[in-house]
Protein backbone atom coordinates (compact mmCIF):
# COMPACT_ATOMS: atom_id res chain seq x y z
CA UNK A 1 0.00 0.00 0.00
CA UNK A 2 1.40 3.21 -1.09
CA UNK A 3 2.33 5.76 1.75
CA UNK A 4 1.30 8.94 2.11
CA UNK A 5 3.54 11.67 0.68
CA UNK A 6 5.80 13.93 2.96
CA UNK A 7 5.04 17.21 4.38
CA UNK A 8 7.85 18.41 5.15
CA UNK A 9 8.31 20.30 1.43
CA UNK A 10 4.80 21.46 2.44
CA UNK A 11 5.15 22.90 5.90
CA UNK A 12 8.43 24.73 4.70
CA UNK A 13 7.09 26.47 1.88
CA UNK A 14 4.42 27.65 4.27
CA UNK A 15 6.79 28.17 6.64
CA UNK A 16 8.73 30.37 4.62
CA UNK A 17 5.77 32.09 3.61
CA UNK A 18 4.92 32.70 7.51
CA UNK A 19 8.03 34.28 7.72
CA UNK A 20 7.94 36.57 5.30
CA UNK A 21 4.64 37.56 6.71
CA UNK A 22 5.25 37.99 9.87
CA UNK A 23 8.90 39.05 9.42
CA UNK A 24 8.71 42.29 7.15
CA UNK A 25 7.27 45.37 9.21
CA UNK A 26 4.09 46.86 7.26
CA UNK A 27 3.01 43.28 6.00
CA UNK A 28 3.30 42.35 9.76
CA UNK A 29 1.70 44.69 10.95
CA UNK A 30 -1.47 44.06 8.90
CA UNK A 31 -1.32 40.42 9.87
CA UNK A 32 -1.35 41.35 13.33
CA UNK A 33 -4.50 43.78 12.91
CA UNK A 34 -5.88 40.64 11.24
CA UNK A 35 -5.59 38.29 14.13
CA UNK A 36 -2.56 36.56 12.47
CA UNK A 37 -4.93 35.73 9.71
CA UNK A 38 -1.78 35.55 7.39
CA UNK A 39 -0.55 32.91 9.34
CA UNK A 40 -3.59 31.15 9.27
CA UNK A 41 -4.40 31.35 5.50
CA UNK A 42 -0.47 29.87 5.45
CA UNK A 43 -1.28 26.89 7.00
CA UNK A 44 -4.52 26.31 4.78
CA UNK A 45 -1.72 27.02 2.24
CA UNK A 46 0.30 24.43 3.29
CA UNK A 47 -2.14 21.82 3.08
CA UNK A 48 -3.70 22.59 -0.51
CA UNK A 49 0.36 21.78 -1.38
CA UNK A 50 0.34 19.27 0.39
CA UNK A 51 -2.77 17.78 -1.22
CA UNK A 52 -1.95 18.39 -4.66
CA UNK A 53 0.77 15.31 -3.57
CA UNK A 54 -2.04 12.92 -3.47
CA UNK A 55 -2.95 10.25 -6.05
CA UNK A 56 -5.72 7.94 -6.25
CA UNK A 57 -3.36 4.88 -4.61
CA UNK A 58 -2.24 7.34 -1.63
CA UNK A 59 -4.60 6.75 1.11
CA UNK A 60 -6.58 9.61 2.17
CA UNK A 61 -5.67 12.76 3.82
CA UNK A 62 -6.65 12.69 7.86
CA UNK A 63 -7.62 15.77 10.26
CA UNK A 64 -4.34 14.42 12.08
CA UNK A 65 -2.35 15.22 9.19
CA UNK A 66 -3.48 18.80 8.94
CA UNK A 67 -3.08 18.92 12.80
CA UNK A 68 0.73 18.28 12.15
CA UNK A 69 1.56 20.20 8.96
CA UNK A 70 0.24 23.42 10.20
CA UNK A 71 2.26 22.48 13.30
CA UNK A 72 5.52 21.93 11.55
CA UNK A 73 4.84 24.95 9.00
CA UNK A 74 4.08 27.16 12.49
CA UNK A 75 7.50 26.22 13.70
CA UNK A 76 9.07 26.81 10.08
CA UNK A 77 7.09 30.32 10.32
CA UNK A 78 9.02 30.86 13.38
CA UNK A 79 11.91 30.68 12.60
CA UNK A 80 11.99 32.45 9.85
CA UNK A 81 10.10 35.20 10.44
CA UNK A 82 12.96 35.75 13.38
CA UNK A 83 15.43 35.62 10.76
CA UNK A 84 13.64 37.98 8.42
CA UNK A 85 13.22 40.37 10.59
CA UNK A 86 16.18 41.20 12.02
CA UNK A 87 17.15 41.17 8.37
CA UNK A 88 14.52 43.39 7.71
CA UNK A 89 16.04 46.29 10.70
CA UNK A 90 19.29 45.66 9.53
CA UNK A 91 18.05 46.83 6.08
CA UNK A 92 15.40 48.91 6.46
CA UNK A 93 16.03 50.32 10.39
CA UNK A 94 13.14 49.98 12.64
CA UNK A 95 10.38 50.86 10.37
CA UNK A 96 7.81 49.68 12.72
CA UNK A 97 8.78 51.86 16.04
CA UNK A 98 9.45 54.60 13.82
CA UNK A 99 5.64 54.49 12.86
CA UNK A 100 4.71 53.71 15.93
CA UNK A 101 6.10 57.38 17.02
CA UNK A 102 4.84 58.88 13.87
CA UNK A 103 1.30 58.33 14.43
CA UNK A 104 1.77 59.05 18.45
CA UNK A 105 2.49 62.47 17.93
CA UNK A 106 0.28 62.75 15.23
CA UNK A 107 -2.53 61.70 17.40
CA UNK A 108 -0.82 64.63 19.77
CA UNK A 109 -1.41 66.92 17.92
CA UNK A 110 -4.77 66.04 16.84
CA UNK A 111 -6.39 66.51 20.22
CA UNK A 112 -7.69 63.17 19.85
CA UNK A 113 -6.37 61.43 23.33
CA UNK A 114 -7.53 62.37 26.93
CA UNK A 115 -5.39 65.27 28.86
CA UNK A 116 -4.51 63.03 31.23
CA UNK A 117 -2.87 60.28 29.23
CA UNK A 118 -0.99 62.58 27.48
CA UNK A 119 2.18 62.04 30.31
CA UNK A 120 1.67 58.20 29.41
CA UNK A 121 2.23 58.95 25.76
CA UNK A 122 4.89 60.53 26.04
CA UNK A 123 6.72 57.65 28.15
CA UNK A 124 5.68 55.69 25.04
CA UNK A 125 7.36 58.11 22.86
CA UNK A 126 10.67 57.79 25.15
CA UNK A 127 10.73 54.09 25.59
CA UNK A 128 10.23 53.79 21.39
CA UNK A 129 12.85 56.03 21.06
CA UNK A 130 15.09 54.31 23.38
CA UNK A 131 14.59 50.97 21.75
CA UNK A 132 15.51 52.48 18.51
CA UNK A 133 18.80 53.65 20.15
CA UNK A 134 19.30 50.02 21.85
CA UNK A 135 19.47 48.56 18.02
CA UNK A 136 18.48 45.15 17.72
CA UNK A 137 19.20 43.51 21.00
CA UNK A 138 19.10 39.38 21.88
CA UNK A 139 16.56 39.56 24.63
CA UNK A 140 14.09 41.23 21.61
CA UNK A 141 14.76 38.48 19.08
CA UNK A 142 14.26 35.81 21.88
CA UNK A 143 11.16 37.04 22.72
CA UNK A 144 10.41 37.43 19.06
CA UNK A 145 11.43 33.92 18.42
CA UNK A 146 9.50 32.47 21.84
CA UNK A 147 5.86 33.99 20.85
CA UNK A 148 6.24 32.86 17.33
CA UNK A 149 6.98 29.26 18.21
CA UNK A 150 3.84 29.63 20.74
CA UNK A 151 1.61 31.55 18.44
CA UNK A 152 1.94 30.60 14.71
CA UNK A 153 1.81 26.76 15.08
CA UNK A 154 -1.14 27.56 16.66
CA UNK A 155 -2.64 29.37 14.04
CA UNK A 156 -0.59 27.32 11.12
CA UNK A 157 -2.91 24.62 12.65
CA UNK A 158 -6.05 26.54 12.89
CA UNK A 159 -5.45 27.07 9.12
CA UNK A 160 -4.29 23.62 8.26
CA UNK A 161 -8.09 22.55 9.71
CA UNK A 162 -9.65 25.10 7.91
CA UNK A 163 -8.31 23.67 4.55
CA UNK A 164 -9.00 20.56 5.64
CA UNK A 165 -12.52 21.25 5.94
CA UNK A 166 -12.02 22.78 2.26
CA UNK A 167 -9.46 20.25 0.92
CA UNK A 168 -10.17 16.86 2.88
CA UNK A 169 -11.56 13.83 1.97
CA UNK A 170 -15.14 14.50 0.41
CA UNK A 171 -17.86 12.26 1.64
CA UNK A 172 -18.97 9.49 -0.77
CA UNK A 173 -21.92 10.79 -3.10
CA UNK A 174 -24.85 8.66 -2.23
CA UNK A 175 -26.50 6.77 -4.91
CA UNK A 176 -29.90 8.31 -5.68
CA UNK A 177 -32.43 6.03 -6.11
CA UNK A 178 -33.80 5.34 -9.35
CA UNK A 179 -37.81 4.65 -9.37
CA UNK A 180 -39.38 1.37 -10.00
CA UNK A 181 -41.36 0.33 -13.08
Amino acid sequence: MPEKPKKLRAAILGGFIIGIITGLPAISFLNKCCCCGGVILCGLLSLYLYKQEFNAETPPMESSDALILGLLAGFAGAVIGTIVGILSQLIFGPVDRNMAIKFLHWAEEQGTLPPENLGQIDEMIDDLQKSIDAGIRLRDVLSDLLFGLILYPIFSMIGGLIGYGIFGKKKPETPTATPIQ
